[in-house]
């Protein structure tokens, strides 16, 4: 089960802890976000059940 973030501000995002992302990522205030780790991608719920999906890696 992943843990779902919620950004309390606008966030530019190139890492999730040990997640890397291929690409920055912008995550607005209020936006929940989680890693999908048997995808390898950054899940950003945008509201109205539009969630965007970004590739990266888990680096450790």
């Amino acid at each position: 089960m992943e843990t779902r973030t919620t950004a309390e501000r606008l966030l530019l995002a190139t890492r999730v802890g040990w997640f890397r992302l291929n690409q920055p990522v912008f995550i607005d205030r209020g936006q929940a976000y989680w890693i999908d780790h048997s995808s390898d991608e950054l899940c950003v719920d945008r509201g109205s059940g539009r969630v965007s999906r970004h590739p990266g890696w888990t680096c450790r």
